[in-house]
């Protein structure tokens, strides 16, 4: 499946990054990037059924959403923050030892107004 495939690739670059995040030895930058960057090669695939495969795609939507959520001063210092960070990243790296309340959901994709509904469009320009 593409989507499992996805996530195991981005998975080793995500817990790379992150690891190098908690460490100090990468930007908040870099790291926001990645994000991004997962997230538009997201949108690339073109995935349609919005519910995770598995655990391990929970835990990586999760540790996706933290990351962009919260700011670089937050995702530095705040140390219960961190810890879930690393472990969800210790998690996508082993698969042992799921973090309890670390529910994530598949992104919205992204809805082109020839294929979307009315309900879709009145959502999509009323923001």
């Amino acid at each position: 499946m593409q989507a499992i495939a996805f996530i195991n690739e981005k998975s080793e670059l995500l817990t790379n990054n992150v690891n190098q995040f908690l460490m100090h030895k990468t930007s908040y930058k870099e790291l926001s990037n990645l994000v991004w960057d997962v997230l538009q090669d997201w949108q690339s695939l073109d995935v349609v059924d919005e519910k995770v495969s598995n655990e391990k795609e929970q835990i990586f939507w999760f540790l996706i959403f933290e990351l962009h959520y919260w700011g670089e001063e937050k995702l530095a210092s705040d140390i219960k923050l961190r810890k879930n960070l690393y472990n969800c990243a210790l998690y996508l790296e082993r698969e042992q030892d799921l973090p309890k309340n670390c529910i994530g959901l598949r992104p919205n994709r992204l809805v082109s107004e020839e294929h979307s509904t009315s309900m879709e469009q009145d959502i999509v320009t009323s923001r």
